[in-house]
Parts: C-alpha cells; sequence; structure tokens
C-alpha cells in the first residue's frame, strides 16, 4: 500500500509539470497564432475581436489548467479552502467567463459576410452575386463601390440603433434554426418589404443624395414609408437578381 502510494506520488510529481508545461505551450502557440492566418486581411481585422478571442482562449487554457492541478495535486478531493477555490474556478468560474465572452465574440462574428455564407445552401449564392464585379444588382453596386466598407450584409439589413441589432440578432437565430433544421423556404425572400429607413441611414445625409431634386421632392413621403426607395432604384439595380432566389436541393 505504501509502495503503491509512494510510486503515485513519484508519477504525481514528475506527470504534473509535464501536463502543465504542455498546456502552457499550447496556450502560448494558440495565443500567438490565432486570427494570424490571413495577413491579406490584417488591415480589416478588428483588434478587439483577435485580442477576446486570444483571452478566450487562455480563458479556457487556464480553466483546464485548474483542472488538473486540483486533480493531481489534491485526488480530486476537497479537503479546504485552496482546493475548494480552485475547483470552483475550474468548474464553475472560468466556464462562466468563457460562456460570456464566447457568446459575445459568437454575436460579432455573426455580422461578417463570411457568416452568412455559411449557409450556402441559401446564402451562398447572394453573397456571391454581392462580390461579383460584373453584377449590377443593389448589393453588388454597394459592395463593389465599398459604400460600405464591411460586414456589408448585416449593415444593410439591420434597423438604425439597439432596437434594430436585437431584432436583427432575433431573426438571425431564426434563419440559423430553420437552416439546420431545413425548414426554410425554396424560394428566399424578405420576410416584409425593404424599409426606407435601412437605405436612409446611410444615405440620407450624403451630399450626392441631397443634390437631387427627385429625392427633395418625395423626401417628405420616404421618410414616411409611403414611397420605396425600391420603386425607382428596383428597376435598373434589383437587389439581387431572382436567379440567385431559388435554393439548392436540400
Amino acid at each position: 500500500m505504501g509502495l503503491t502510494h509512494r510510486h503515485w506520488s513519484v508519477q504525481n510529481g514528475t506527470l504534473m509539470p509535464r501536463l502543465l508545461r504542455n498546456a502552457l505551450i499550447a496556450l502560448v502557440l494558440s495565443v500567438a497564432t490565432y486570427g494570424a492566418d490571413n495577413t491579406t486581411a490584417a488591415f480589416h481585422t478588428d483588434p478587439v475581436e483577435v485580442w477576446g478571442g486570444r483571452f478566450l482562449i487562455t480563458t479556457i487554457c487556464v480553466g483546464v489548467v485548474v483542472l488538473l492541478f486540483t486533480l493531481f495535486k489534491y485526488g480530486g478531493a476537497t479537503a479546504g479552502p485552496v482546493s475548494w477555490g480552485l475547483l470552483a474556478a475550474g468548474i464553475v468560474l472560468v466556464p462562466m467567463v468563457a460562456t460570456g465572452l464566447g457568446t459575445l465574440l459568437v454575436f460579432d462574428r455573426a455580422e461578417h459576410v463570411e457568416f452568412c455564407a455559411s449557409c450556402h445552401l441559401t446564402m451562398q449564392k447572394f453573397v456571391n452575386d454581392m462580390e461579383d464585379p460584373k453584377s449590377e444588382s443593389l448589393a453588388a453596386v454597394h459592395f463593389k463601390n465599398k459604400y460600405i466598407p464591411d460586414n456589408q450584409c448585416y449593415v444593410c439589413h439591420t434597423s438604425y440603433g439597439m432596437f434594430g441589432t436585437v431584432e436583427a440578432k432575433m431573426s438571425g437565430m431564426v434563419d440559423v434554426y430553420k437552416y439546420f433544421t431545413h425548414t426554410y423556404p425554396k424560394v428566399i425572400s424578405m420576410r416584409e418589404p425593404y424599409p426606407n429607413h435601412d437605405c436612409l441611414k446611410c444615405h440620407a445625409e450624403s451630399a450626392k443624395w441631397l443634390k437631387e431634386d427627385v429625392h427633395m421632392a418625395v423626401k417628405d413621403d420616404l421618410f414616411a414609408d409611403k414611397a420605396k426607395c425600391l420603386d425607382c432604384h428596383g428597376a435598373d439595380h434589383p437587389a439581387h437578381p431572382e436567379s440567385v432566389r431559388r435554393v439548392a436541393a436540400r
């Protein structure tokens, strides 16, 4: 019994430093390489997102190290306040921090065009049309002229203010559910007509828009949503061609 316990203690004394060392190496490598795989897009990279992701990875690694330490140091027992504190940090505090931060990062990533295109059966053709330099759709015209520098899908389909953001997130969760349950329609269309204020939140104060007499003539009707921006602009530049709306076979 004593030999077995001593043998375990010796193994514990050599194994624990190796585990901690390997966890530390993995942590350093993950932090150093996170977000560094696409140097071409580094100019457009949000440093908060990059460092938030690194902090999330660090937090998860710290949680793993703490749990391993309590397992090998105390054998899973809670003999005193230190072991209780480490156990609580490993199974409660660290997961709570990681979950909260991870949720924020996911919500931020959900605003990226790449995230929209990840639903490839429904959205990929819309994104392809938008990024096509030969397309004359309204989305493509905005994209190739960089009227919106990034997150183009999210910016155009989100209303102004906090409630617009909340509404967009809730609608996005519904879309994700329909996508993975394959309950989306065969022909993709807007839930309701595109609201003017989603256009006017950017265009209404631009010099190009203000100098057009026709805009000034119908300004009140546009802001009241009685006349639609797409009534005029949709004829030559539809939001997307009809050909992209029919989704691939489920």
